[in-house]
């Protein structure tokens, strides 16, 4: 579905039509520029939520250049979940090997001093927009990440309704729907405020897409996981 053709589907959903034959929009309760914006917001949630754009390809966002001495690097703000990071050789691209995602309490733990021990890397921490990369790391690598994402050009007030189309699977489209009248009817105007189909059209986005995950939780979590070959020296 194009974005024109969502926003279609909301004023079908929503008995938001023109009132004369012309096709007026001026007697519509919603603009164009507010629903689009909306579905923007729609299809990031879903992508969150349903974890939908996974990436292991855009080099933008998944390759990091790793320098000697650099611990800290910039995450993309598109990807919040990292699910594998790869070590690579600098100047081949050859594998060394999986990086563990870790936590500075876990680290803390076994080995206080981790801060100031020189090596190569064997773990990752991903803070809300960085990657870290513990201890002092003692030469060049490349890293290769892999993970969920948001869309890499999400729909705006500024889209072109009729050539834009959601990155999420064209099967879940529809469904984006019903974020769209949850943020409608819970605009703060007395001619369209109606907190109980607000409600209602929340509950069925969440129904599908699921509730919105604890960032920070699901870090945590997958750091927990054992690793039954852990060692730091």
């Amino acid at each position: 579905m194009t974005l024109d053709d969502l926003i279609c589907s909301f004023r079908v959903d929503a008995d938001d039509q023109p009132n004369d034959r012309n096709g007026s929009h001026g007697d519509l309760l919603w603009g164009d520029e507010d629903l689009a914006r909306w579905f923007g917001e729609a299809e990031e949630e879903a992508a969150i939520r349903k974890r939908l754009l996974f990436d292991d390809y855009t080099v933008a966002i998944v390759r990091i250049n790793v320098q000697e001495g650099v611990s800290s690097y910039p995450l993309d703000p598109r990807m919040f979940e990292v699910t594998k990071a790869r070590l690579l050789d600098a100047s081949t691209g050859e594998f060394i090997e999986d990086l563990y995602i870790t936590t500075r309490d876990a680290l803390d733990q076994r080995c206080p001093r981790w801060r100031d021990q020189r090596r190569q890397p064997g773990f990752f921490i991903q803070d809300a927009t960085r990657i870290v990369l513990p201890g002092i790391v003692d030469r060049a690598y490349t890293l290769q990440l892999e993970g969920f994402r948001t869309p890499l050009e999400p729909m705006t007030a500024d889209s072109d309704p009729e050539s834009t189309t959601p990155e999420i699977a064209a099967v879940h489209h529809r469904f984006l729907v019903h974020w769209v009248l949850h943020r409608a009817y819970s605009k703060p105007d007395s001619e369209v405020y109606n907190p109980q189909k607000a409600a209602t059209a929340l509950a069925a986005f969440e129904q599908y897409f699921g509730l919105r995950p604890d960032a920070d939780l699901r870090r945590d979590e997958r750091a927990d996981r054992p690793h039954h070959n852990f060692a730091w020296w």
